[in-house]
């Protein structure tokens, strides 16, 4: 592999299943990668990544989630493999569209072919924590900048699902389960920050109720409910049943499973309205990209 590599030379796959906008963002990906290529449909995140590997003709490649949108500024990036490991998952932040939060979740991720083909994780993990995400046992570069927006509220369904999905796996230290009365000394500050704005910020963005919901469900169901298994948030055909079988009243089960968080683990939980909503968001400090490959 050269040292250095321009963004706009690999190829870039766009890996969906059932997001409820997928083509839309898919079309909005070609109009700034021409040649981005698709995975549709493939069950299982570990199945569908290695799709992605298979379709790609260079030996680092890019993966855009189907909820994905991107910033035209990644193309403009040029990779020094002398700054960060080349064999490693390179994965850039994003920003929430429904509580403005800037990580991991949801971004941009550059993978390294063969590492891609030869992982095992999810549904084809032989670790316990390679069952919940891939960073537990797959080497990952996690850098600072933001290039993409995370797009989960364009159902009821779709934000439930994202915020339960996050609500599991924040509340989780390295993939797994903390007991509750160790909870607030044992999850990581950063973790625990994020989860409670999952849990709190939001009304204001279309479907973010449902984020926020979906966010505490996910949390009760990880800390407070001994049997759940919590592997079960990386099949999504799974999570779409839960949400169908769900009867919700989305008013009183955010009251219900927010008293219950604040009574049983002393997290605190804050029913923001719209505009309490809004106004955290807009005090955040602005976020400010540095180099392409400088870590988080």
């Amino acid at each position: 592999m050269a040292n250095t590599v321009r963004i706009s030379d690999l190829d870039f796959v766009f890996i969906s299943y059932r997001e409820p906008n997928a083509d839309e963002n898919y079309a909005d990906l070609l109009n700034i990668v021409p040649w981005a290529k698709r995975v549709h449909g493939v069950r299982g995140f570990d199945n569908a990544h290695k799709a992605a590997a298979e379709k790609s003709e260079t030996d680092f490649f890019i993966s855009i989630d189907g909820d994905n949108r991107i910033d035209p500024a990644f193309l403009l990036q040029t990779l020094d493999w002398t700054k960060t490991n080349p064999k490693a998952v390179h994965r850039w932040r994003a920003k929430n569209s429904i509580n403005g939060l800037i990580y991991g979740n949801g971004g941009i991720v550059g993978w390294p072919k063969n590492t891609c083909l030869e992982m095992k994780t999810h549904e084809n993990a032989e670790d316990e924590q390679a069952k919940i995400d891939f960073c537990w046992t797959v080497p990952h570069e996690n850098l600072h900048n933001v290039y993409s927006t995370t797009m989960i509220n364009h159902t009821p369904e779709q934000a439930f699902i994202a915020g339960y999905r996050e609500g599991v796996k924040m509340s989780l230290d390295k993939g797994k389960k903390v007991k509750p009365e160790e909870f607030m000394q044992t999850i990581q500050p950063f973790n625990l920050r994020t989860l409670l704005t999952w849990m709190s910020v939001g009304a204001d963005a279309d479907n973010g109720k449902w984020a926020i919901l979906g966010a505490r469900c996910g949390c009760y169901m990880a800390t407070l409910d001994s049997n759940y298994d919590v592997t079960l948030v990386s099949d999504l055909e799974f999570m779409s049943n839960k949400f169908s079988r769900m009867m919700m009243d989305i008013e009183s089960d955010m009251q219900s499973y927010g008293n219950s968080l604040r009574q049983r683990l002393g997290l605190p939980v804050a029913d923001l309205d719209a505009e309490q909503s809004r106004f955290y968001k807009f005090c955040q400090t602005p976020h400010r990209n540095k180099g392409v490959q400088d870590r988080e």
